[in-house]
């Protein structure tokens, strides 16, 4: 009987135990929370009439001034990135340098066929030949060629740069809200690690579980560093296109203003324009047309060895052409086909962010009533911000998968 009343004292006595580790746990936690304010004014940013407006609505950063002479920052808009970025991209700097060098050469060989033709004509002890006038010429059509494909390239390039420049300015200001994403992430990753400190001084959390814990941390700090050298690094590419200094600070409007532009495409309309455009076509078939000329006036001249040697390039001129040909043909293709899905990707972005517009309003009753951690209400937040950044991408790559098929059609390829 004595041993009985023992043993039921020692069972009393583990569960009093229990129930204390267990209540200091609670009180801990509780202690805890109190610390992590859930930042309501930041959450009612992300109410269902913020979420839906176009762009991202209250995602993205607000806009403001630019720095000028003043010391005000500079806000540069969608368009005037586009524009400025057309006189200041490195691209555009090396070919306006590849013109003037082939204006030079275009320039020189016609004024060294002028001279030796004048001198063929009025110097009969000159020593120059026909043949080798017909030379110089050949080098000045060539030089003269070179010259008009070198201008073609420039005024093909800016609307390209300028592409490139705008698709630069919507990932810096994706990355500016991938960066106040993941700056939640890792609030809320250290309020887990935090939790699972107190854990596991109870006995409650294992050693792994902890390392686990933090690792994961470590992890979201680590991305979050990363996501802010590739906005940095972008923001100095953008310096580059705006002809600004290093560390000049400066703004981008947002949402941007894309304007009007074509959204219904007929793909062989398309490519009949991307075909007729194609600078790298146009040289291709001035290479097979020059080959035949060139075989051609030797046979008019009796010169049937030097018109045997050129006909046996011909084959291989013939085929770079119909690969040029099909290359382009299977560029546009693919555009067009891109293009066409980029609808069905928006409207699947914008599923998503209701469902988590709705996830999220849901685990914000939940926590008005205590029902959810405050955690589990971190990582509704996050996976609405997601959400929403991913619809604004999509509504940014129906802009882009439409402008590429605008600049194809112009013989330009991004």
């Amino acid at each position: 009987m004595e041993k009985s009343d023992r043993g039921n004292k020692d069972n009393r006595s583990n569960k009093s135990s229990k129930g204390v580790q267990q209540a200091g746990i609670f009180l801990a936690l509780s202690l805890l929370l109190t610390t992590l304010p859930l930042e309501p004014d930041k959450l009612n940013r992300l109410a269902p009439d913020a979420a839906s407006r176009p762009l991202g609505g209250a995602l993205l950063a607000d806009s403001g001034g630019g720095q000028e002479s003043g010391g005000q920052i500079r806000t540069y808009t969608f368009a005037e990135v586009g524009a400025i970025a057309q006189n200041n991209g490195s691209d555009i700097t090396r070919q306006k340098a590849s013109l003037d060098q082939a204006e030079q050469s275009k320039d020189s060989q016609l004024s060294n066929y002028q001279s030796q033709v004048y001198q063929y004509y009025n110097n009969p002890s000159s020593g120059i030949s026909e043949s080798s006038l017909y030379s110089l010429q050949d080098s000045y059509e060539s030089a003269y060629n070179s010259y008009l494909d070198a201008e073609e390239a420039l005024e093909k390039l800016k609307p390209k740069v300028a592409y490139q420049a705008q698709k630069l300015y919507l990932d810096i200001l994706q990355g500016e809200v991938q960066i106040e994403i993941q700056e939640k992430e890792v609030q809320r990753l250290n309020a887990e690690y935090e939790l699972a400190k107190v854990k596991s001084a109870f006995g409650a959390y294992s050693q792994s579980q902890l390392q686990s814990a933090k690792t994961q941390w470590d992890s979201a700090k680590d991305a979050l560093e990363n996501l802010k050298t590739t906005l940095k690094d972008n923001k100095n590419t953008m310096r580059e296109y705006l002809n600004l200094a290093d560390e000049v600070e400066f703004k981008l409007a947002n949402p941007p203003d894309f304007g009007q532009y074509a959204k219904e495409f007929d793909e062989e309309d398309v490519l009949a324009e991307a075909l007729k455009n194609s600078l790298s076509l146009k040289q291709a078939q001035r290479e097979v047309d020059e080959l035949s000329k060139k075989i051609e006036s030797y046979e008019n001249r009796g010169q049937t060895s030097q018109a045997e040697k050129l006909a046996a390039s011909g084959a291989a001129k013939d085929l770079a052409l119909k690969e040029t040909k099909q290359t382009l043909t299977r560029t546009v293709e693919s555009a067009v086909k891109e293009f066409k899905g980029l609808d069905e990707a928006l409207e699947k972005a914008k599923e998503k962010r209701d469902q988590a517009q709705r996830d999220y309003m849901t685990a914000q009753m939940k926590m008005n009533m205590g029902a959810i951690t405050l955690n589990e209400m971190r990582t509704a937040e996050k996976n609405l911000l997601t959400a929403q950044q991913d619809y604004v991408q999509a509504q940014y790559n129906g802009y882009l998968g439409a402008k590429k098929v605008i600049l194809l059609q112009q013989g330009i390829l991004v």
